[in-house]
């Protein structure tokens, strides 16, 4: 009788567990973090200099993004983190397009934050949504990256923050994008036909676009030789800007690299944009899908709240008085509980007083320590289910 008794408390424990847990059933988006590991520079720096690195990895089941970064920690750099072609990379779905090498640079006072030490790099959460953040450690600003892919999505939502640091004024802000539309041409020694396509133009190699905003909504980068339509390249790519902040910018259509500098307000504090690799596609397929999508993945994008589930839905004001009700309804068994759940319930009230003021580490707190507490409210609640 009383192991029926336990059991009935386990399947009831599950379903009060499951009312709390913020996934949903259904599709969902893996991510995946690689962790830190250390080789000795051969390309990236002075040969022998140790090269952090770190990969991610985004994965809705109808395709896989991944990120890679790299940077030299030799002490002789301070707080910079040379790293050759580049610090953060788009290795798949195709190493050309955004370059696996190193494709994103986000240039504030004229220094790429990238390129300096950082101050976090994480998994924010999976399930419903996958989505990573990295925090650099620029002199002037504490900037901040996420990616996030969410279910039947073929394109990563990006978001960059800034925010001045104390004594520091932010008076510039540009985003770079490196691609390598479709193939690597000049490696191969092949000559290709590089263009930049708007909605407003289309500009081919080698001349320079410039971005009108508001009318130039997305960037789409192809290469008329090296098409899937006649068997050669992977397929091209391209950007949708956020619907505000943009106040400029160029695009240098090159024979190899085409690189796009987009210029943003500094008092907008964010800047917004959409990367897509339409590896596998046509270039008429590829310009199909933006006809016909674009202008809503823009506004989808413009909407978007990057924050993790935790830090959109928790109440931890209700959260905390729902489970001291279990500490009371535990009785005796929740005693030896009561000092951890406190704790908890205290750390969980300073992260989410400081994700309110915007503090993004904050954010990734609180869901990590609902992650990490799962075992203990499990036991919360059986032994509530139990004694009641």
């Amino acid at each position: 009788m009383r192991s029926a008794i336990r059991m009935s408390a386990f399947l009831m424990a599950a379903a009060l567990l499951g009312s709390l847990a913020f996934g949903a059933e259904g599709d969902s988006v893996s991510a995946t973090d690689s962790g830190v590991s250390t080789h000795p520079a051969s390309w990236e720096c002075t040969p022998g200099h140790p090269i952090e690195k770190r990969d991610f990895s985004l994965d809705n089941g109808l395709i896989h993004y991944s990120f890679a970064y790299s940077g030299c920690v030799h002490p002789s750099h301070g707080e910079k983190r040379p790293s050759s072609e580049g610090n953060f990379g788009m290795p798949t779905p195709t190493r050309a397009n955004f370059y696996a090498g190193g494709f994103l640079g986000v240039i504030i006072n004229g220094e790429d934050a990238i390129t300096y030490r950082v101050e976090d790099m994480q998994v924010l959460e999976e399930g419903e949504r996958g989505s990573v953040q990295a925090i650099f450690a620029h002199p002037d600003a504490e900037v901040g990256l996420r990616l996030m892919l969410l279910p039947h999505s073929n394109h990563v939502l990006a978001l960059v923050r800034w925010a001045p640091r104390e004594g520091a004024a932010i008076e510039s802000v540009r985003v770079k994008l490196i691609t390598y539309p479709s193939f690597f041409t000049t490696f191969h020694n092949r000559q290709g036909e590089r263009h930049c396509r708007t909605p407003r133009a289309d500009q081919q190699e080698v001349s320079t676009l410039e971005i009108v905003p508001g009318e130039d909504a997305y960037l789409y980068y192809y290469d008329a030789i090296f098409d899937v339509a006649r068997g050669e390249g992977d397929g091209p790519c391209a950007t949708v800007l956020g619907p505000e902040g943009v106040i400029g910018g160029q695009v240098a259509i090159n024979a190899y690299p085409v690189t796009s500098f987009i210029d943003f307000d500094p008092a907008a504090g964010e800047a917004r944009l959409a990367l897509y690799d339409f590896a596998g596609l046509t270039n008429a397929e590829a310009q199909a899908y933006l006809d016909e999508n674009w202008q809503a993945d823009q506004a989808e994008l413009g909407q978007i709240d990057f924050r993790p589930a935790a830090a959109r839905t928790l109440d931890v004001a209700a959260f905390a008085e729902q489970v001291r009700g279990l500490l009371t309804a535990a009785a005796d068994d929740g005693e030896a509980l009561a000092p951890r759940v406190e704790e908890l319930l205290g750390k969980l009230e300073e992260a989410q007083a400081n994700a309110t003021a915007g503090d993004w580490r904050a954010e990734a707190s609180l869901s990590g320590l609902l992650r990490d507490s799962e075992a203990l409210l499990w036991k919360l609640r059986i032994f509530a289910l139990l004694n009641g």
